[in-house]
This record gives C-alpha cells, sequence and structure tokens, in this order.
C-alpha cells in the first residue's frame, strides 16, 4: 500500500493527535470520514494542520462508517472513521457489522474517557462500560492504547488487520507528547502464507480432469488485477462465469462468458446441477444470494481465498486454498489447457432475458432505462428495498467495483452514505444511489453533506409509501400485513431544504421523460419516483424457497 509522508512541521512539540494523524499516512491511510466532539478534537487539531490528509464531515458517526465502506469498495484503499467516547462509537455499530461481514477494511479510531477515571464509574462525560469489549466482536483487530508512544504501532497493526478495526485512545493521550521516534515506529500484520504447492498441483489436476467447469466470483475477487486473471481462466476453461452481487462487476456482464448473478437463482441452479467442477474466487455464499443457502452446487468444488476468515460457509469446498488469489489464479490458468465450450451462454441468457421481460415488472424496465442512461464506469449504490433487490438479480454492471450492496448486514440506511464515500473518492465521478422510502429515511440527514460538498451523487427515492417487501412477506406468511405503512414527508421538499435540487415521476413514463437530466444535472440531484413495485418473488423472476429457516451444511 502506497504511504504519505505528513507535512506537520517537526519544530513544535509532536502530540498524541499528531501521531494519530502520521501513523495514518504512514500506513497508506490518507482519508477520513468524522464528526469533532470534545473527546477527539486532538486529533481535529492535527488534522488542521495536514493538508495531505482529506477529511470530510457527515451528520452522523453511522454515516461516516458506511462512507468508509463505501470508499473502500470503490478504490480498494482503506478510510478511517473518526468517533468519540461511547454514543460515537457506538453509532458505528452497523457499518463494523457490515464491513465485518463484507470483509471490507475499515479503521475506527474512537476516543474513551481520560485514563486518570477509565474504568472507574464515576460518571465521567460519555462514560461506556466495557467500550472496548462491546465493540471487539465486529472487528478483526480491536485495541486499545496505553501511552502515546503507541499510537504508531497500533494504527500500523490496525491498517493491515484485513478487516475492520478498532483503535481506542483514552482522551488526555491525544494531547500528551509524543517521542519523536515513536511517530516512525509501527509494524503490520503479516498476511496469511499462500497456499502449498501441492494443493495448487491436486486443483489443476481437478481442473484438467472436469468437463463443465463454472467459476463464481465473489467481493475479493474485485481487487487489483484480479478481474483480469479470472478472466483468464475463465476463457481458457471456456467456462461460463457467475457472480456473487457483492462479486458483480468481477468480470463485465456484456462478455460472451458471463452468466449474471447466483441471486436470481432459476438458470443459475440449472447451470450448477449440471457443472461437475465449481471454481468461487473471493466469495462469500451467503443466504440471500442462495436462496436460503438452498442452492445446489457440484459435487466438487475449489475455493479460492485469501483469508481463512474469508472462506466460512454453509458450502464447504472439496478443496481450499488460501493465500495471494491474483497469483493462485494465474497459477491455474497457466496450468490449464484450452478448451471448448460446453455450455450455450448466449442462448440461456437471451432465453432469460425474454421471459423475464414477458413479466411486464416496471422494477425490470426502469433498472434497464437506468443502465441506458449510465456511463459504463458509473458507479450504482444500493440500499436494501425492492427495486434493489431486481438489481442485485438483474442490473448489468460493466466495470469493477461499479456495483455496492450492503450484503454483509443487510442494512437499511446504507446506500446515500456509502454513496457518499465513493463520490469522495472520485470527485467528479457520477455516483447513482437508489433506495426506498423507508432506508432513506435512515441515513437522510446526509442530504446536507451532499450539498456541503457538492458531491455528484443522484439519488433515486422510490416511495411506495410503506415498507413494501416486509408487507409482501407478510401478505405471503400470514395473509395479512401490519404496521408497514408509512407517512412520509414530501422528499423533494426535504431535499430542497438542504439546497439539492428535486423532482418527482408518478409513473415509468415520467421516470423515462426525466432520468436523462437527473442524470447529467450539476451536483447532487434527488429524483423521487412514486410508485408500487413488487418483488421479484411476488412475480416469478426469481424463484425462492418458502422455508424461512437454513438448511443443514451441504456436504
Amino acid at each position: 500500500m502506497a504511504t504519505t509522508t505528513s507535512t506537520i512541521p517537526k519544530t513544535a512539540q509532536q502530540t498524541g493527535g499528531h501521531a494519530v494523524v502520521e501513523a495514518l499516512l504512514k500506513s497508506g491511510i490518507d482519508t477520513g470520514f468524522g464528526i469533532p466532539s470534545i473527546h477527539n478534537i486532538g486529533i481535529y487539531d492535527a488534522l488542521r494542520q495536514e493538508p495531505a490528509f482529506h477529511h470530510w464531515i457527515v451528520r452522523h458517526e453511522q454515516a461516516a462508517g458506511f462512507a468508509a465502506d463505501g470508499y473502500y469498495r470503490r478504490t480498494g484503499r482503506p478510510a478511517v472513521v473518526f468517533a468519540s467516547t461511547g454514543p460515537g462509537n457506538l453509532f458505528t455499530v452497523v457499518p463494523l457489522l457490515e464491513s465485518l461481514q463484507t470483509n471490507t477494511p475499515v479503521v475506527l479510531i474512537g476516543t474513551n474517557v481520560a485514563t486518570l477515571v477509565l474504568g472507574k464509574s464515576c460518571g465521567a462525560l460519555h462514560e461506556t462500560p466495557q467500550q472496548l469489549e462491546i465493540i471487539r466482536p465486529l472487528t478483526r483487530f480491536a485495541e486499545r492504547v496505553a501511552s502515546p508512544d503507541a499510537i504508531a504501532d497500533i494504527i500500523a497493526q490496525a491498517a493491515s488487520a484485513g478487516g475492520p478495526a478498532f483503535v481506542e485512545i483514552p482522551t488526555d493521550l491525544l494531547i500528551a507528547p509524543v517521542n519523536d521516534a515513536a511517530t516512525t515506529a509501527g509494524k503490520r500484520l503479516e498476511p496469511s502464507s499462500g497456499a502449498p504447492a501441492e494443493q495448487i498441483v491436486q486443483a489443476a489436476a481437478q481442473i484438467a480432469e472436469c468437463k463443465k467447469p463454472v467459476i463464481i466470483a465473489g467481493s475479493s475477487a474485485l481487487a487489483g488485477d484480479i478481474p483480469k486473471s479470472v478472466q483468464g481462466l475463465a476463457e481458457t476453461l471456456n467456462a461460463p462465469v457467475l457472480t456473487t452481487t457483492s462479486g458483480k462487476g468481477a468480470i463485465a456482464d456484456d462478455h460472451p462468458l458471463a452468466m449474471g448473478c447466483i441471486s436470481r437463482l432459476g438458470i443459475v441452479q440449472q447451470l450448477l446441477l449440471e457443472s461437475d467442477l465449481l471454481i468461487s474466487v473471493g466469495a462469500k455464499f451467503t443466504e440471500f444470494d442462495t436462496g436460503r443457502f438452498t442452492l445446489k452446487l457440484p459435487q466438487q468444488h475449489i475455493q479460492v481465498d485469501h483469508h481463512q476468515h474469508h472462506a466460512g460457509s454453509l458450502f464447504p469446498p472439496t478443496l481450499k486454498l488460501l493465500g495471494d488469489i491474483d497469483s493462485l489464479v494465474k497459477k491455474l490458468a497457466a496450468a490449464a489447457k484450452p478448451r471448448v465450450s460446453w455450455f450455450d451462454v448466449a442462448t440461456a441468457r437471451e432465453q432469460e432475458k425474454i421471459r423475464i421481460k414477458g413479466l411486464n415488472q416496471e422494477s425490470y424496465t426502469a433498472l434497464m432505462l437506468l443502465r441506458r442512461a449510465m456511463s459504463r464506469d458509473d458507479v450504482l449504490v444500493n440500499d436494501q428495498s425492492i427495486l434493489n433487490y431486481w438489481a442485485s438479480a438483474f442490473f448489468p454492471v460493466l466495470e469493477p467495483r461499479t456495483f455496492l450492496y450492503p450484503t454483509g448486514s443487510g442494512t437499511l440506511g446504507y446506500a446515500l452514505p456509502a454513496a457518499i464515500g465513493a463520490a469522495c473518492a472520485e470527485p467528479g465521478r457520477r455516483i447513482v444511489c437508489i433506495a426506498g422510502d423507508g432506508g432513506f429515511q435512515y441515513t437522510s440527514h446526509e442530504l446536507a453533506t451532499l450539498a456541503h460538498y457538492q458531491l455528484p451523487v443522484k439519488l433515486l427515492v422510490v416511495n411506495d409509501n410503506a415498507y413494501g417487501i416486509i408487507g409482501f412477506l407478510q401478505r405471503s406468511m400470514f395473509g395479512h400485513s401490519h404496521e408497514v405503512d408509512l407517512k412520509n414527508p414530501d422528499f423533494c421538499r426535504l431535499a430542497e431544504a438542504y439546497g439539492v435540487p428535486a423532482d418527482r415521476a408518478t409513473d415509468l413514463a415520467g421516470l423515462e421523460q426525466k432520468i436523462s437530466r437527473w442524470l447529467e444535472s450539476p451536483g447532487p440531484a434527488l429524483l423521487e419516483w412514486k410508485t408500487v413495485l413488487k418483488a421479484p418473488w411476488e412475480v416469478g423472476a426469481i424463484i425462492r424457497p418458502t422455508n424461512l429457516m437454513p438448511v443443514k451444511e451441504q456436504r
């Protein structure tokens, strides 16, 4: 990871706050999201003096966490979250859960009460019992700083944890002096060793023996040159390539071997039943993607991933290769011999397209309108709503890291702050954000951040005045819905109050008429679409099992 050199003059006495900023820069982290508070202003004073660091103020610590998550998913570079003792740190719990379950590196730098009163239950401001232990289970690394001189070392370890990390610093240490040598130290956690050579030989032999290979790429296949390596392996084997929802974009949807996302089941299950070998690359098989874990995989399954933490699943592989994913995939491709195609991808996808279009659903039509209006490298950030479920299954993604989805936690409220993080990563890049009316209101206050920085986020709010998907599930199970209807504000006036231009479409024709102007407008813009959509399972676009409990582990 590239590092940045601090530009803070060394003439003045360095404090713990300076050590935090310098350690982050040395770890390759030059971007952060947060809110200054009475306990962390020592850090903010150091940020004031450091032009090499880019800080973005948000309106809630939860939004800071989602923004850092979105920043990483767009760039592959970690960002930091600055939060304060007690409430501020605890507001990041849901974003940490999302990042943990998706193996997204995010560093939370949070304070605690001063060392003099630490752990004494004396009514100190923001005092929170067992704060470190509350947050630890949602991280790959969590450590309390015991002295200002330890800051650099602990931040270096946090930055290389391979997932979310929490560094807790008592507030008084941020204004305490630091020895000059302590700001240059810092050891990084060592990555896991690569797969043994005999395992690679064994995997190559399995690939050589199989007749009908298929590949599934997940979110960890989006890093660096891995998409090119996966495509190279697929082209050598003439193997169809599927993705998980979080892996969409690992292969362009218009590539001749691309078979789309596994979340749509149906044709995916047909393909997997015909295959005799699955090669999964950086993929996590979630309940959402696998039809409540009922998706049946080929009997032989080679799993390629970069860390033991990331490989857990109810779909255990027959062979597991852990190490540098790009290197492992290239070795498998080098050992493989070219072969002819065994599955007609073009015919299968055309038949599916005809079937889905025949359902005459506005959700699908709207997504295809959006795809045609967007540039190839525009970014789509999703919340959890009916239109987002359709997007997971059917929205064509054409470039890596251009489709963000909260697959780790399934939370509402992810889309807008994650879109802000993606927009901060590349000022000027167009970011499209889709949220339902319910989920949007979880983090709608971040309209203020959009207006503050004039970020080019185009927000589509699908308004059915209800928690629509929950109503569908209630009707499916119990024959009735209950407590799902919402009394919403006027979303256009709300956006305009923050200084964000807004417009409204009341039907599909209106959406088609207004979509281009909305996308092409400068800065942020909100488009409300008032409609009632049907879930993809409700109309047969996806056939989902009726059981609500996870099935047993596949063997």
